[in-house]
């Protein structure tokens, strides 16, 4: 019997965004399942965080095509992909300081159901199922009235995860989510995005930590110079000879045969 096809939830096709004659990103073709892990592997200025702000329409599309459940959105505003289902978080932390960090979660929530007013008082009541989970995935419940500044890089960073939870997203995209943390920390952020995975949510990841990609990735894209230069399961990626060549060097060999 042949098995189903499953149709992804989030795919691009041949994706591309040109400054001038830089091709940042230049045919990419990807496809994200329900419930999976897809990292994004590639070194500095390899187009990464391009191919993640064209999946979230924050720049425009040389060409290509952008589907969500099959719908085109290719030339969909940013501001409605939250409600579409779409959240990311930036590789540097993006939270407003004059809000606290409740506030900030909420803002995620609101963003999904295109709410103007801040809801904290019904939030402490826990009408706000989404906001209260996304608190209690993330572990930030003992920092809810601070604000950002007050807070540690790692923690900042949980917050930031915590607010496009909020939003309830069917695909989730995060962008170096684990930068500036310790180990115990990074490893914390990978139970957690393990857990969401189980959970149905598809994720699109960029990472640094090339160990955690290969631990916590279903399947591993790698970029050089704005195109993709291998696909398939984290372990064989990484021993690829043009990904060693572009990025990875001798670490990657040690990685793969952990």
């Amino acid at each position: 019997m042949t098995a189903p096809v499953i149709a992804p939830v989030l795919a691009t096709g041949d994706v591309a965004v040109h400054f001038g004659g830089i091709k940042a990103v230049d045919g990419i073709d990807l496809a994200l399942a329900t419930g999976e892990i897809l990292g994004i592997l590639g070194p500095n200025g390899s187009g990464k965080s391009t191919l993640l702000a064209a999946v979230t329409r924050l720049v425009p599309l040389t060409r290509g095509r952008l589907t969500l459940d099959g719908a085109d959105y290719t030339t969909a505003p940013p501001h409605r992909l939250a409600r579409r289902g779409i959240a990311r978080t930036f590789q540097t932390v993006r939270l407003l300081g004059d809000l606290t960090v409740l506030e900030n979660v909420q803002l995620g929530a609101d963003l999904h159901a295109g709410r103007a007013a801040r809801l904290r008082e019904l939030v402490r009541r826990g009408a706000v199922p989404e906001v209260a989970a996304a608190v209690e995935r993330t572990g930030i419940g003992d920092v809810l009235d601070r604000c950002p500044g007050e807070l540690s890089y790692g923690t900042a960073r949980r917050v930031e995860i915590a607010r496009a939870l909020a939003a309830q997203p069917r695909v989730l995209l995060l962008d170096e989510p684990t930068a500036g943390m310790n180990h115990s920390e990074r490893r914390e952020v990978a139970d957690l995005l393990r857990r969401l995975r189980d959970e149905g949510l598809a994720q699109l990841l960029v990472e640094h930590d090339v160990q955690m990609m290969v631990d916590t990735c279903d399947r591993l894209f790698a970029m050089n110079e704005g195109v993709g230069i291998a696909e398939g399961a984290p372990a064989d990626v990484v021993r690829e000879p043009a990904v060693q060549r572009a990025y990875l060097g001798k670490a990657a060999h040690g990685a793969g045969d952990r």
